[in-house]
């Protein structure tokens, strides 16, 4: 059975977060449980405390990138007992998850969150609602949720998970090139991977490539703060994120998950590095280079090579490095580690998504090609 799931509402309008008890209250939110961190607080915090002030309101804001699940369990030590109408979650995607988490919490008190599965159900007592702070994750409309048991990360997901409510305010989003270049790129990758998926579909592709194209030509004007660019980006990368969680992403997020934590770089950089050799290598697949193709015409290419040529100039043109060298790594640094990325990228759930088999070597032509 294919299931395509997203939020049953998604409010989308720059300010709207000014208006968001009004809104809670149209949806049956009295009580609410808000999920964010102290920078997002110290930022908005101010329109927050005034919007919501209709309603009852908590506060969590202790919240970490790549939350684990010990935070967690002491964030809700004192909450164990207590009902909201909503989980709130205002942020990027450690948020998000962290909120996730803090719903099954509290809705199941004996919930191992180490065990989230599609299999089972969680049965939420409670709606969760997410405000997202950048334009990228997808977190605001997947089902996957993300954290550390002090080993490493879990990848976890179940379609309980997806936020019942999506509200999109391209006024909370960051004005640092830093932060709004890498989470573009993401969402740029995101609807790339959604179309090459072997589980992809014309719905998944419908918005994927809709995504592509208005991500092409809007992220740089978000670069430089454009409020109408800044609106459409934000719209995109949560289309990105209907469209990959519906269909998976495939091996530039393998790859790029495994270059991010062995060389520390940040997410969105590491899947972009690996977009072009991907679609390179995924070409192989006839009906994933007939989608390439006519991604490709949208741009205004003709084949995969200008494709091709058309990322790499729209890369340039935003500052998003085409390859490992771009970014000051030595070579001598970047081979001792070959062995180790093919390794991370083999093990990585995304690769089974991939239209074309990816074995070792493949794996290693393309670490070592991108050089």
């Amino acid at each position: 059975m294919t299931l395509f799931k997203f939020p049953r509402t998604v409010y989308f309008q720059r300010d709207i977060i000014d208006s968001l008890g009004e809104l809670l209250s149209k949806e049956g939110i009295k009580k609410a449980l808000i999920v964010t961190d102290r920078n997002v607080l110290n930022l908005i915090g101010d329109r927050i405390g005034k919007a919501l002030s209709i309603m009852e309101t908590e506060y969590l804001t202790d919240v970490l990138p790549e939350p684990s699940i010990k935070q967690i369990n002491e964030a809700i030590s004192n909450l164990r007992s207590r009902t909201y109408d909503a989980v709130i979650a205002i942020g990027g995607g450690s948020v998000i998850d962290f909120s996730k988490a803090i719903a099954v919490a509290i809705s199941n008190p004996q919930a191992d969150l180490g065990a989230i599965s599609p299999f089972e159900s969680i049965n939420l007592k409670t709606k969760l609602v997410a405000i997202p702070t950048t334009s990228g994750t997808g977190s605001d409309v997947s089902f996957g949720v993300v954290l550390s048991d002090g080993e490493g990360k879990l990848a976890m997901g179940n379609y309980e998970l997806v936020p019942e409510i999506d509200i999109l305010d391209s006024s909370l989003t960051p004005v640092s090139r830093n932060i709004v270049v890498p989470t573009g790129i993401d969402a740029f990758v995101h609807s790339f991977e959604a179309i090459a998926s072997n589980t992809s579909s014309i719905l998944t592709d419908a918005l994927a490539e809709r995504a592509i194209e208005t991500i092409f030509h809007n992220l740089k004007g978000a670069i430089e703060n454009e409020e109408g660019a800044k609106d459409l980006m934000h719209l995109s990368a949560t289309m990105a994120g209907i469209a990959f969680s519906n269909s998976g992403t495939a091996s530039a997020h393998a790859l790029g998950h495994s270059f991010g934590a062995v060389f520390h770089v940040t997410h969105g950089t590491s899947v972009g590095l690996f977009l072009i050799p991907s679609i390179i290598f995924n070409s192989q697949n006839p009906e994933t280079r007939d989608k390439y193709l006519r991604v490709s015409r949208i741009l205004g290419g003709s084949d995969v090579d200008s494709l091709v040529s058309k990322i790499k100039n729209f890369f340039k043109s935003v500052g998003q490095p085409c390859r490992i060298r771009d970014l000051g790594i030595d070579e001598r640094i970047y081979s001792s580690k070959l062995d180790q990325l093919v390794s991370l990228s083999l093990r990585d759930s995304e690769l089974a998504f991939n239209p074309v088999l990816a074995g070792e070597e493949d794996i290693r032509k393309i670490f070592v090609g991108n050089y």
